[in-house]
């Protein structure tokens, strides 16, 4: 029998998504499957949605919560899946990516979690991008100044990953997936790729992380929780890069040419997905001055001079 699969929809007031989202959980055709819903309280029709699938479901509540991590985390106590995974109620899983997930942790013993690539869809269904995942690079101060990150509805992990390194933080309600996934490569838990998408990410203006200001809070908390935990000299150059001094200061502290150091950044940069060209001004508050240019898709990797 194929491994056991629990897969959670946290949702509130997604009436016009959450049908697709359902229907994209439940036509994976994956028999030994549990399905759990957490609405939050809705008041927009989407119970009776869930209603109409409810026989599909291994559980599923409707009540008010403290947002989506409690929603998540909720369901993860419930969990008895050998694998788990989330997809938010206005996205949606694509053919058989249980079946692709389920391999690449098979073929990876050794990998905790297993990420696929994401399509992102505008609001009348056409791919804006598709972000490829990649296993983080370089100097570790730049896996949490960037921070790196994975495409969530693409993520599925080996269920004892939650129990041995916690659940999501409930402090957090937009970057938390991002530190989850810094909280694992932290550890040395690298996740398995695969090449296929595995889902689709719906844009539109009301969604919950449309607004990129609001995730300034996140990612600070992220630099207040891995910082410390660099060694004295990653310490030394994370600190700098988010001094407000210039890559000739930041040279001359560190006794590097400036153009080292403006070529690393440039470097770390070029290796974003296209997901987050337009996060990199958003989050210039929180990670500090960066070069105003264009970014360099195709910056040369492997640059580790700090």
């Amino acid at each position: 029998m194929k491994p056991k699969i629990t897969i959670i929809t946290p949702s509130f007031n997604q009436a016009a998504f959450i049908e697709r989202t359902l229907d994209s959980v439940l036509d994976q055709g994956y028999e030994n499957l549990e399905y759990l819903v957490v609405d939050g309280g809705s008041t927009d029709g989407s119970i009776e949605i869930i209603r109409r699938y409810e026989d599909h479901l291994a559980w599923w509540v409707s009540e008010p919560d403290r947002g989506q991590t409690d929603a998540l985390n909720k369901a993860l106590r419930r969990a008895t899946g050998d694998i788990v995974s989330y997809v938010n109620s206005d996205d949606a899983y694509l053919p058989d990516a249980f079946d692709a997930a389920i391999a690449a942790l098979q073929d990876n013993p050794a990998a905790q979690w297993a990420v696929g690539a994401c399509r992102f869809e505008g609001d009348v269904g056409f791919t804006t991008e598709v972000w490829e995942p990649q296993l983080p690079r370089g100097p570790r101060h730049w896996w949490i100044l960037g921070p790196w990150g994975a495409p969530q509805p693409s993520t599925f992990w080996r269920r004892r990953v939650f129990e041995e390194f916690g659940l999501f933080r409930e402090d957090m309600h937009f970057a938390f997936d991002t530190e989850h996934n810094i909280r694992l490569v932290m550890e040395g838990l690298l996740p398995a790729l695969i090449d296929e998408e595995l889902a689709v990410r719906v844009l539109h203006e009301d969604a919950k992380s449309a607004d990129l200001s609001q995730w300034g809070e996140d990612l600070e908390l992220i630099r207040e929780l891995y910082i410390p935990r660099l060694t004295p000299r990653e310490r030394q150059v994370a600190s700098l890069l988010v001094s407000g001094l210039s890559n000739k200061q930041i040279a001359q502290e560190l006794r590097l040419f400036p153009a080292t150091v403006k070529c690393h950044v440039h470097s770390v940069l070029g290796k974003l997905d296209l997901r987050r060209r337009g996060e990199v001004a958003a989050f210039a508050p929180v990670i500090g001055p960066l070069p105003s240019k264009d970014l360099d898709l195709h910056a040369p990797r492997g640059l580790n001079h700090y």
